[in-house]
């Protein structure tokens, strides 16, 4: 299913009084053309010429078989940069002269006078072309056109329409690349200093996010390669590889290596944010394509082993589409030896991406092992609209989703479809935490027409759903903490030792209506809500422990849990719904078993100690919602629907059980402490000893197999390990 982009909901006017972003240093272009990602034969700097490209083509297999679709539609594609791109690699006349008609004769914009372009196409085909001889007649006309349309981009740009982690610098980058190719012709100067004022803006959302906020679809489909190229194109037009304080070559090591820690061994990328298609390899062929980019680009080997390692396992390697082009830019060469072999013995088994932002984790195993043990941790602010309501989410893998995030985007409803709205952007979609008030409610989802969703149903505050209104850095940080308090969650500790352990804690009160701000109309029912999420990895065990202050003792705090088949446990009492395998099922038990593909997970809860588990799940029952946020009344919440559960999607799932474990007396002080035990089925089962122990006064400790985790039960307390 492609992707469904908002672009319109995006680009309603927030910016009143917005004000363009001032001019940074001067960019001093290099003489003549070419100068986006090409150079003259005998010309200084970086780039390759076009002699260097025929000749890596003449003797790359690899780089003729995926340009081999571009040299095929290089007479039919309506794409300047396509044409001008395969007389670029061949040499070939025809194409040339195409790319000339198409120049003078093609509109620019598919979206009339909107901020999505394709400019930059045209500005790499005038730029390349821009010595041939057949270029003397139509030059200047050519020029001509992409300036009225950078005149076009630029004005948009300069006014507060567009989100700044959304389209915004999508526009900003495409801008920058035309802007490169004309910006010494007269009376470029002006236009070429408002491009870079935007562009750096750009590369400041990039820089401080460290990844892409609205998950990996939104980035792959539309921002991830206008980023690449126009670092390209300002490398090699400038020779510089600085620009606003930001070194562009160590950012597209960075994305680039965010890139390729979220690719999974399910062979899908981490479905955070509104995703949905594209996550897997040749889908459309943006992620080899920008892989290979970002190699190339940073020249970090590691990154060229990913990207080789992607193009191996992708069934159409730059996908079956019109991007094979793309090789001329992109690719740089094969890259020699067993990829997988080479990540595992020189990446960091943990990394994370913007801490002090987005607060992304991915803890990795055997790379490219299909069983490899996987997990990934969330804890991150608002950035932008197509992000989710799930602060203090885990995923883990091992031979199977053992611990999905779940919910399907684009499906019953659609984009402001009660489904999105209630279930699959919420907190009770993911593997976070729950604090149930009766009739908790956001202004955010009341304020949309029609009032499809309006509910909370336990979860963290739904800020801005379905539009967003920052243009900048600057723009974001001031309202974190204000207006509509962007501030969620904010990591306090991160720590991997290799071959020992990894260690991530988060505070995530801001996220819920708390102490800290409840928004207006609604009660703070917490004043504090830490997870600490530790992975023993001799043990191959993740131990997960939350503190949870509410301010009464009405609301229910639940540790959520999804799989894709029912939790095995003795016990069960049926509450709601038709049968044990189609309601929900209430449980004393303590142990839990779930499984998918060749993978099982053992559940261990030991805190609280008095507790039940609900298992919520089955045909009718796997996006149920308490939508009043009040158990006492009964289960009286509402059946959200978006297909069939039980069958299995290529990427993200949309879920069929959770389990909610939550307190069975009231309370205002609550500690869950609950240990995962992730497995192959082959395994039969076999786990370590887990027990509670005394880790002493206002500790909380559990061993494992003999390793003790020790954690402090007061407000920002820590975790220490013990044998």
């Amino acid at each position: 299913m492609r992707l469904r982009l908002c672009f319109l909901l995006s680009a309603a006017v927030w910016g009143q009084g917005y004000l363009p972003p001032p001019a940074v240093e001067a960019v001093r272009l290099r003489a003549g053309h070419p100068r986006l990602s090409f150079r003259a034969e005998s010309g200084p700097g970086p780039g390759r010429s076009f002699a260097a490209v025929r000749s890596s083509y003449a003797s790359d297999a690899e780089f003729r078989r995926i340009f081999a679709g571009a040299v095929a539609r290089a007479e039919s594609t309506k794409d300047p940069a396509e044409a001008a791109a395969v007389w670029v690699v061949t040499g070939d006349e025809a194409a040339a002269r195409h790319a000339m008609k198409l120049l003078l004769e093609e509109p620019i914009s598919k979206t009339g006078d909107g901020s999505y372009s394709r400019v930059w196409s045209f500005a790499l085909a005038w730029d390349w072309l821009h010595e041939h001889e057949a270029m003397k007649e139509g030059r200047e006309r050519a020029a001509e056109r992409i300036i009225e349309r950078l005149d076009t981009e630029l004005a948009w740009l300069d006014e507060g329409s567009m989100a700044l982690w959304h389209g915004r610098n999508q526009a900003a980058n495409g801008a920058m690349v035309a802007a490169l190719a004309v910006g010494d012709r007269p009376g470029c100067d002006r236009r070429l200093a408002r491009a870079a004022a935007h562009y750096v803006q750009a590369l400041r959302a990039l820089q401080y996010s460290e990844g892409w906020p609205e998950g990996p679809s939104y980035w792959i489909y539309n921002r991830a390669a206008p980023y690449a190229l126009a670092a390209d194109c300002y490398l090699t037009a400038t020779g510089q590889e600085r620009l606003g304080g930001i070194g562009i070559r160590g950012l597209m090591e960075g994305i680039g290596a965010w890139t390729l820690y979220q690719f999974g061994p399910n062979r899908a990328f981490e479905p955070y944010g509104d995703s949905a298609g594209s996550l897997r390899l040749g889908e459309t062929g943006w992620w080899e394509v920008t892989a290979d980019y970002f190699a190339r680009l940073s020249g970090d080997e590691s990154l060229r082993a990913g990207a080789e390692w992607f193009r191996r396992l992708s069934p159409a390697a730059y996908g079956k589409g019109p991007l094979q082009w793309w090789a001329a830019l992109a690719y740089g060469g094969r890259w020699q030896g067993n990829p997988e072999e080479w990540l595992r013995a020189h990446l960091p088994a943990a990394r994370m991406f913007g801490r002090g932002s987005m607060g992304v984790a991915f803890f990795r195993g055997a790379w490219g092992d299909p069983d490899e043990l996987f997990a990934s941790f969330k804890a991150g602010d608002l950035l932008a609209h197509h992000d989710h309501y799930d602060v203090g989410h885990f995923s883990i893998q091992s031979g199977g989703l053992l611990a999905p995030l779940t919910g399907i985007y684009g499906d019953k409803g659609g984009y402001t479809g009660a489904y999105r709205l209630g279930y699959a952007i919420q907190t009770v979609a993911s593997n976070s935490l729950l604090i149930l008030a009766p009739g908790e409610t956001s202004a955010a989802l009341r304020a949309l027409k029609g009032e499809p969703w309006v509910a909370l149903s336990g979860g963290q505050r739904v800020i801005q759903p379905t539009g967003f209104n920052c243009v900048s850095v600057e723009d974001f940080e001031a309202q974190r903490d204000a207006g509509p308090h962007l501030r969620r969650a904010r990591i306090t500790a991160f720590e991997s030792r290799p071959g020992e352990f990894d260690y991530v804690a988060a505070d995530l009160t801001a996220a819920y209506n708390s102490t800290i701000w409840a928004e207006a109309g609604a009660a703070a029912k917490v004043s504090l809500v830490t997870r600490d999420f530790l992975y023993l990895r001799p043990e191959r065990v993740f131990v997960v422990y939350d503190r949870v202050e509410t301010t009464g003792e009405g609301y229910v705090p639940k540790f959520l849990l999804h799989s894709l088949s029912k939790p095995a446990s003795g016990g069960e009492r049926l509450l709601a719904g038709e049968s044990l395998e189609n309601g929900i099922v209430e449980t004393l038990e303590r142990r839990f078993t779930s499984g998918h593909g060749r993978g099982e997970l053992t559940v261990v809860s030991l805190l609280p100690s008095e507790a039940r588990t609900l298992k919520i799940g089955g045909r009718d029952y796997y996006a149920y919602v308490e939508a009043d946020g009040d158990e006492k009344d009964g289960f009286d919440g509402v059946k959200l629907e978006a297909g069939d559960a039980t069958a299995p999607r290529e990427t993200k799932q949309l879920g069929l059980w959770r389990m909610e474990i939550e307190p069975r007396g009231p309370g205002k002080s609550h500690r869950f402490l609950t240990v995962l035990i992730p497995r192959l089925k082959s395994e039969g089962g076999r786990v370590p000893e887990i027990r509670l122990v005394d880790g002493g006064e206002g500790t909380d400790a559990v061993s494992v197999g003999g390793k003790v985790a020790v954690f402090e039960r007061r407000a920002g307390g820590v975790m220490r390990l013990r044998k």
